[in-house]
């Protein structure tokens, strides 16, 4: 079905303008390689009935227990990375990540995040687009047993000064996330709101969009040793020259009912 809907939705865009890549994982897609760290797991799952991406953190890759030069904090961020085909703006890419009850409420740290990068070929000048969610203590990030722990939507903004936080709660359930590139200014949704815009972020000359990356986090170090393992379900990533219909708008191409059906599978 995943693939049905698929051919569905590029048959009602034309193909020069539809994606660049849409990855229902059905299969893990061999374009996927390894950014900074291989995180433990990232496999294929049934769930919720029907194939998800899990990608799995666990203190095995922690600080502590990597090697070869690669303990620093650098390589904490751990996850898979794939062409976005260098395709021009406008473009877009997004995902949906499901938030479990225990990711809301439990003691357990943690991060997810889907993100883009430019086509900058000088890596200290490049523009880095990243959407995500978060657990963890701010001022105590590593530290499990903190009871400062919050919940957070937030967005990397590098020239407003890092992670912009944002109003959206973060509640249990599927998420849409989308990132807008409009050359000059970046947008970003959440469940289809417009929920932050990035005004400078620099890409009126290397605006093409170079890589896509899905992200977990490692928070095990030398002094929470080992960190709890965890996983997060991802679907339905893509890299696009438009956005990605939405329900409402397969409705009026006249695919409600394909829609009908996928949200409840999916959702």
């Amino acid at each position: 079905m995943n693939k049905f809907l698929l051919v569905a939705l590029a048959a009602t865009v034309s193909s020069a303008s539809f994606a660049q890549f849409f990855d229902t994982f059905d299969t893990i897609d061999s374009a996927w390689t390894t950014d900074r760290y291989e995180p433990n797991g990232f496999a294929v799952e049934n769930f919720m009935g029907d194939n998800r991406l899990k990608i799995t953190i666990d203190p095995a890759d922690s600080s502590q227990n990597r090697t070869g030069g690669l303990s620093g904090a650098f390589y904490n961020t751990q996850g898979r990375q794939r062409s976005g085909g260098n395709i021009g703006s406008p473009w877009y890419v997004g995902g949906s990540v499901y938030i479990s009850s225990d990711m809301v409420s439990g003691d357990y740290n943690w991060r997810t995040d889907l993100w883009t990068r430019n086509d900058e070929p000088d890596e200290n000048s490049s523009w880095y687009g990243i959407f995500g969610a978060k657990r963890f203590d701010d001022a105590d990030a590593f530290n499990p047993n903190s009871t400062n722990k919050t919940n957070a939507w937030r967005v990397w903004d590098a020239d407003a000064g890092g992670w912009a936080i944002l109003g959206a709660a973060v509640t249990e359930g599927w998420h849409d996330l989308m990132i807008e590139s409009l050359g000059s200014t970046a947008n970003y949704y959440l469940d289809g709101s417009l929920v932050y815009t990035d005004v400078s972020a620099s890409l009126t000359i290397e605006d093409d969009l170079r890589t896509v990356f899905v992200q977990g986090y490692n928070f095990g170090d030398a002094t929470y040793n080992p960190a709890a393992a965890y996983s997060v379900y991802w679907d339905n990533i893509y890299a696009s020259t438009s956005p990605v219909p939405e329900p409402a708008t397969m409705a009026v191409l006249g695919l409600g009912a394909l829609a009908a059906f996928r949200r409840r599978n999916k959702k």
